[in-house]
């Protein structure tokens, strides 16, 4: 009689042993799959086609980072004097991550309503929005060279 209690407070134990380690192992799983999806993976060939190329560098903040020549000279109006053209410097520390993802429903959203075009040519892309009954206007300038696309600059003439 005191074997079969011995055995199942064993067992007991054991069960109640499985069920402390299985939300553990199954966290741990959890964890590594959200550093996983983290991961992504950028093709070989993501420089030839520039709308590839555009959705990592929406996409992935590290690649749009390698993919810009610090400082990048841009321009912006000075509503300040005059809505004068102003040429900034950004350098990687003050570079904020663009997100120029575009969906169709950004036409018809109650504020801050725009299109946007990518006109290609060549080794050369500019991705234009404009604004929608607003002063949205902005040109982003890509230019591929040495077999990489890379945004070269960008003017900001909203007002």
């Amino acid at each position: 009689m005191k074997q079969i209690a011995f055995i199942l407070f064993l067992i007991f134990i054991s069960c109640k042993n499985e069920s402390k380690t299985e939300p553990q192992n199954k966290k741990s799983t959890e964890t590594n799959s959200l550093k996983n999806s983290n991961n992504i993976i950028i093709p070989a060939d993501v420089d030839l086609a520039f709308e590839t190329f555009f959705e990592y560098f929406n996409k992935d903040s590290l690649f749009q980072v390698s993919r810009i020549d610090f400082p990048l000279k841009i321009m912006e109006l000075d509503s300040e004097n005059d809505y004068a053209d102003v040429e900034k410097l950004i350098d990687l520390q003050s570079y904020r991550m663009l997100n120029l993802k575009y969906d169709s429903s950004f036409e018809k959203r109650a504020y801050d309503k725009y299109t946007q075009e990518t006109l290609l040519n060549g080794n050369s892309a500019i991705v234009k929005m404009r604004g929608i009954d607003n002063g949205i206007y902005t040109d982003y300038e890509f230019k591929k060279s040495d077999g990489q696309w890379k945004l070269e600059t960008w003017k900001d003439s909203s007002t």
